[in-house]
């Protein structure tokens, strides 16, 4: 007879209590800051690059489309 898959642990429903605190620092980590601001503006640029691209693609289809009509 084939075992059952049980998972352990808490349910997922569970309710969890999380507690975040900031840590005083006299310098802020500059090295960590720029990462994240340069990891949002590739992830942006990648966003408004596929965006363009699929704009472009829908312009190209409905050329076609509407040349194919014609003839």
């Amino acid at each position: 007879m084939p075992r059952k898959n049980r998972k352990r642990g808490r349910p997922i429903g569970d309710n969890r209590r999380f507690s975040v605190r900031s840590e005083l620092r006299r310098q802020p980590d500059i090295q960590k800051i720029a990462r994240a601001v340069v990891a949002l503006a590739i992830a942006q640029a990648e966003a408004e690059a596929e965006q363009q691209a699929r704009t472009a693609k829908g312009a190209t289809e409905q050329t076609q489309d509407g040349e194919s009509r014609d003839a």
